[in-house]
């Protein structure tokens, strides 16, 4: 464990948190890092400004993945990048979820399955179904790293249309 520098506060968390809360930050940087990205992505792949392009996601998740994909599909964008980019934008919106659940949900130190282990437990808005999850710190930090490959691929995207 990293220990605070003099000048810095100590965990406000219970030492049953303490081993994920380097992972949940990175976690909250690099994805708000990939969703910067992707929204700068959507505003170039629809011909609309960001502002117009966060109001385009705030469709049904299913319905905005499908069309910027559909419209993806309609540039210039190489095959292989084209294919990258398709299973890039499908695997971002499941982590996104995944990220959803450990920021949104209910944190609690389970005292069955796995004594003293920490774990989330969440409802689900659409249909009310109660969610649980037991994400070690491994799984927080290798979700961080996608969300950093998320950011380069999408970047890289950005890049490639405003070449055009």
């Amino acid at each position: 464990m990293i220990e605070p520098a003099p000048s810095e506060p100590a965990d406000l968390v219970d030492v049953f948190y303490a081993r994920f809360v380097r992972p949940l930050g990175n976690l909250t940087i690099l994805f708000a890092q990939a969703e910067a990205t992707w929204l700068v992505l959507v505003a170039a792949l629809t011909g609309c400004t960001e502002k117009e392009a966060q109001c385009f996601l705030q469709k049904e998740a299913a319905t905005a993945k499908q069309e910027i994909m559909s419209r993806a599909k309609t540039t210039a964008i190489e095959s292989y990048e084209l294919e990258e980019l398709c299973k890039g934008i499908e695997t971002f919106y499941e982590d996104r979820e995944r990220r959803n659940r450990l920021i949104h949900d209910e944190w609690f130190v389970s005292l069955l399955k796995t004594p003293g282990m920490p774990a989330t437990r969440g409802v689900r808005r659409r249909d009310g179904i109660v969610v649980w999850g037991d994400s070690t710190p491994d799984d927080v930090w290798e979700l961080a790293r996608r969300f950093s490959e998320y950011e380069s691929l999408f970047s890289h995207v950005v890049y490639v249309l405003q070449k055009q």
